[in-house]
C-alpha cells in the first residue's frame, strides 16, 4: 500500500468504521426502521464521513502532542500535510452533515453531533472531563439515526445511547494511558460495564424483552470486555493500545446486545463485525 494512502487511512481510523455501521443500523432497528430502506444507506455513508472527518480533525488538533509522544503519526512524520488534513476534515464534515440530513435525520441531532465532534477535538487535551463529550458523540449518532424514523425517539433508544456513550467515555479514559502504558483509572474501567445497567433497566420496563437474546449477546459482550481488561492488567508492551483497539471493536457487541433486547437472536448479525474490525486494525491503526 502506498505510504500516503496508508497515512490517510490511518488518519480516518478506517478500521473502526464497522462500529459506525453497527451503531447506525442498531439504532435504526431499535427505532423500528426497515432494514432495506435506502435512507439507512445514506445515513451510514453520512456517519462514516462524519466519523472520518472527526478523526482527521483529532490529529490536526494533536500535532504538538504527537510530535512528542507519537512522531510516527501521519502528520508529524510528514506523510500527510497539515493543510491536506485540514481540507479533508472540512470536506468530510460537510458531506457527512449533508448526507445525514438527506437520510432523514433531524437537523437538531445532526447539528449537535457536529458541534460535539468539534468540541471534543478542541478540548480533549485541555479538559479531563472531555471524555464524556467523546461518549456523547456516539450517543448522538444513535439519536440522529433514530430521528430519521420518528421525531418521537423511543425511550429504549435513549437508554442504549446513554450506555454506549458511557462505554465510549470509558474507552477514552483507558486510551489516555496508551502513549505511556500508564495504569488506567478505576472509574474508566467501571464505565465499560454500563451496558449491563441498561439490560437491568429494560428488564423492569420492557414487557417484550427477549431474554434469550439478551443472555446470549450480553454474555458475549461481557466476556469480551473482561478479556480486554485482562490485556490491560498484563505486562506486555503496548498492552493499553491493544486493549483500546479491542474495546472499540467491542462496540459492535453492544449493538448486538441492544438489538437482541428487541429482536432476540437477530442481534447476532452484528457479531461477525468484531473479527472484521480486529482484522482491519492489523492493517490500519484503530487509535
Amino acid at each position: 500500500m502506498h505510504k500516503k494512502t496508508k497515512g490517510l487511512l490511518d488518519l480516518c481510523r478506517i478500521s473502526n468504521l464497522p462500529t459506525v455501521l453497527s451503531n447506525c443500523v442498531g439504532s435504526w432497528l431499535i427505532a423500528a426502521g426497515a432494514f432495506g430502506d435506502l435512507n439507512l444507506l445514506v445515513l451510514v455513508l453520512g456517519a462514516v464521513l462524519f466519523y472520518s472527518g472527526g478523526m482527521i480533525m483529532n490529529d490536526v488538533f494533536d500535532i504538538t502532542f504527537d510530535n512528542e509522544f507519537r512522531p510516527d503519526r501521519p502528520i508529524p512524520s510528514g506523510i500527510v500535510s497539515k493543510q491536506l488534513a485540514s481540507i479533508l476534515t472540512l470536506l468530510f464534515m460537510v458531506l457527512g452533515f449533508v448526507l445525514m440530513m438527506l437520510g432523514g435525520a433531524h437537523l437538531f441531532w445532526v447539528l449537535l453531533l457536529g458541534v460535539l465532534i468539534i468540541a471534543y477535538n478542541y478540548l480533549h487535551k485541555k479538559w479531563v472531563h472531555s471524555v464524556y463529550i467523546m461518549g456523547a458523540c456516539r450517543s448522538f449518532l444513535y439519536l440522529a439515526c433514530a430521528s430519521a424514523i420518528s421525531v418521537q425517539i423511543p425511550h429504549s433508544v435513549f437508554a442504549w445511547c446513554v450506555c454506549l456513550g458511557l462505554y465510549t467515555a470509558g474507552i477514552t479514559v483507558v486510551a489516555k494511558g496508551e502513549s505511556t502504558d500508564n495504569v488506567v483509572k478505576f472509574y474508566g474501567l467501571a464505565l465499560l460495564f454500563s451496558p449491563a445497567l441498561v439490560a437491568a433497566y429494560l428488564s423492569f420496563n420492557e414487557l417484550d424483552l427477549h431474554l434469550i437474546g439478551v443472555l446470549v449477546t450480553g454474555t458475549l459482550w461481557l466476556s469480551w470486555t473482561i478479556y480486554c481488561l485482562c490485556i490491560i492488567k498484563g505486562s506486555a508492551e503496548g498492552r493499553v493500545g491493544r486493549a483500546v483497539s479491542y474495546l472499540i471493536a467491542g462496540m459492535v457487541l453492544i449493538d448486538a446486545f441492544a438489538v437482541s433486547s428487541h429482536y432476540g437472536l437477530y442481534g447476532l448479525f452484528f457479531v461477525p463485525l468484531l473479527p472484521l474490525v480486529i482484522w482491519f486494525q492489523t492493517k490500519v491503526s484503530g487509535t
